[in-house]
C-alpha cells in the first residue's frame, strides 16, 4: 500500500482555487461552489456539484498535464490508490452497485484539457439521502451512456456538505 502524505481537509476555498490550478484551467469552477474533499500529494478529490448520481466525485491532478501517459509513476500510483480509497468510502457510505470512471476531456474549452477523472457511482435501485431521491438505473437507462441519463440538478450546498461529511467518515 502506498504511504500517503498527510491529508488535509479543504476549508479555505479562495486559497484552494489558487492551489488547485495555478495554470487557471479550473477557474470556471469558482462559480459552481465545488466542494473540495481532500488534498493529497499529487491530486485533489472534489465532490462534483452535480449529484444526480449520489457521491459523484472528481479527482484533479495538481500539475498541468493533458494525457495519462504524462503521469509520473508516483502520480499514477497515487491516482490508483486514491481511487481504491474513494471506492471503499463510497461503498461504506452509499453502497453503489457499480462505479463508472471517466477521463474523457470532452470539455477542453472549460479546463484546457487539464487531466482529471470522474468517479460516478451507479445504483440499480432507488437511492435516497437526506430526504431526496437520486438517479438510479432502470433497465432502459442501463443501456444509455452516462451523459444521456445524468441529472444535471445542482443540489444545495447544505446537501452537498452532508454528502461530503458522509464520505469523509471513511476517507
Amino acid at each position: 500500500m502506498l504511504n500517503l502524505p498527510k491529508i488535509k481537509d479543504m476549508e479555505n476555498q479562495d486559497n484552494i482555487f489558487q492551489k488547485l490550478c495555478p495554470c487557471g484551467c479550473f477557474n470556471s469552477f469558482k462559480n459552481q461552489e465545488v466542494d473540495f474533499i481532500k488534498e493529497y500529494e499529487h491530486w485533489f478529490l472534489i465532490l462534483n456539484h452535480e449529484q444526480g448520481f449520489l457521491g459523484r466525485s472528481i479527482l484533479i491532478l495538481k500539475n498541468h498535464k493533458t494525457d495519462e501517459r504524462e503521469l509520473t509513476n508516483e502520480e499514477a500510483l497515487e491516482k490508483h490508490t486514491l481511487y481504491c480509497l474513494w471506492r471503499e468510502a463510497i461503498t461504506k457510505a452509499f453502497n453503489p452497485d457499480k462505479i463508472n470512471q471517466a477521463q474523457l476531456g470532452n470539455e477542453e474549452h472549460v479546463h484546457n484539457g487539464h487531466l482529471h477523472w470522474h468517479f460516478v457511482p451507479r445504483y440499480r435501485r432507488p437511492i435516497y439521502f437526506f430526504g431526496l431521491e437520486f438517479q438510479s438505473d432502470t433497465p432502459e437507462t442501463q443501456k444509455l451512456i452516462f451523459s444521456s441519463v445524468r441529472d444535471k440538478t445542482i443540489h444545495s450546498t447544505e446537501l452537498r456538505i452532508k454528502i461530503k461529511e458522509e464520505l469523509l467518515k471513511y476517507l
